[in-house]
């Protein structure tokens, strides 16, 4: 059986999942992997990147309440990937799922730039005021 922190015996067929206190509950890819070779699915898929263009797979289980970010092998990092096709290839090959996938991303679109023209204006003030006097 699991001891006092949810994780699993090395003999048990259980999969450690971490979900507890914190607000993300984090499943590590390979207590994915056990879990799904022993029986279980993932009803639900969401990728979503972040500001810096990483893409983090989270997960709906069969048997589990709520969604668990999907970490590294050996860490509780969050496994990231560069390009939202590799981590689709994951969703799809590893995880077993084809369901539909959410995509969302935290970044957010950047303030228009100026041409040189717009910014030669802005810069000379006799140019703006001739602008601002009615004719």
């Amino acid at each position: 059986m699991g001891d006092v922190n949810g994780r699993a015996d090395q003999d048990s067929e259980e999969t450690w999942i971490q979900s507890a206190t914190n607000p993300d509950q984090q499943i590590r890819v390979r207590s994915l992997g056990i879990y799904l070779e022993n029986g279980g699915s993932v009803v639900d898929c969401r990728v979503i990147e972040d500001a810096e263009g990483y893409w983090t797979i989270y997960v709906r289980l069969s048997d589990r309440p709520g969604e668990h970010r999907v970490n590294m092998y050996k860490s509780d990092q969050p496994k990231t990937y560069r390009a939202v096709n590799f981590a689709i290839n994951t969703i799809r090959d590893d995880f077993g799922y084809f369901g539909p996938v959410v995509l969302s991303t935290e970044r957010r679109a950047r303030a228009p730039r100026q041409t040189s023209s717009e910014a030669d204006e802005a810069e000379d003030p006799s140019v703006a005021r001739a602008a601002i006097v009615p004719a």
